[in-house]
């Protein structure tokens, strides 16, 4: 059987020599104190892989963030769920978007954040100029499974609006959000130039004339994929689809499309 301290204690003295570039921990840790603690020196670490662990504070972590300069990926997929806890400290690894300039990839999808928290992190990426992949998969259709009356469209219209603002994101997932108005995200794509790939897939999205519009204008976005939604006509997004030519992938299976011009 592993003894727990002993690798624990393995993986810091790897951190504080500034030995390790990729680090997965897939035990059963709770707290990870002192791990940020090491992130706040350590200039080798590059990807950092929390899935499904058991970490109820994350806080430190995101003190450690404002000053760590070499952690470009972070995975906190599912964290928590093995104990079915909220995980907090949120607000801190959020604001520290703010500061931090290296990390490119967060994944913190299918985990509970608290909509406070949420909204600190939409208001964060107006300022962040290094994230480049933001995989929010889950989310909100979490917060509505625990509160059958939350309503999204506040947190999810100011993420769309500082996408107008963001110009470093080139990957949004926003799958299985129960998103149904998409009209603020096809004004901010008129100005943003940087995404690439957006996912809006299994979520409640009816009408898409203004998303097409916004086609019109945006030359950076080459793969946009709404499988899974309300959707019955595409007869606008037919005609720009004729003048737009970066788009390169489009998914609309499993919708309600029923004829098209």
């Amino acid at each position: 059987m592993m003894n727990l301290n002993l690798y624990m204690n393995n993986i810091y003295n790897d951190l504080k020599n500034n030995n390790i570039n990729d680090l997965k921990l897939d035990i059963d840790i709770k707290d990870i104190d002192k791990l940020s603690k090491y992130l706040y020196f350590n200039n080798s670490l590059t990807n950092l892989n929390l899935q499904e662990c058991n970490i109820i504070n994350v806080s430190k972590l995101g003190e450690s963030l404002k000053y760590n300069s070499t952690l470009t990926s972070l995975n906190m997929n599912l964290l928590g769920v093995m104990i079915e806890k909220n995980p907090i400290g949120f607000n801190k690894l959020f604001e520290s978007l703010k500061y931090n300039s290296s990390l490119k990839y967060l994944d913190i999808s299918e985990i509970i954040i608290n909509k406070n928290d949420i909204d600190i992190l939409f208001e964060n990426l107006k300022y962040n100029s290094s994230l480049t992949y933001l995989n929010l998969e889950s989310i909100f259709r979490i917060q509505y499974n625990i509160n059958k009356n939350f309503k999204n469209t506040k947190y999810i219209n100011k993420l769309f609006e500082n996408l107008k603002f963001n110009s470093s994101l080139t990957s949004l997932n926003l799958n299985y959000n129960k998103i149904e108005n998409i009209d603020k995200l096809a004004e901010s794509l008129k100005y943003n130039s940087s995404l690439e790939i957006l996912y809006l897939g299994c979520n409640k999205i009816e009408n898409i004339d203004k998303l097409a519009e916004s086609l019109k204008f945006n030359s950076s976005l080459k793969e946009l994929k709404l499988l899974g939604n309300k959707i019955e006509n595409i007869d606008k997004l037919s005609e720009i689809l004729e003048f737009n030519y970066s788009l390169k992938i489009l998914d609309l299976g499993n919708n309600y499309i029923k004829k098209y011009r």
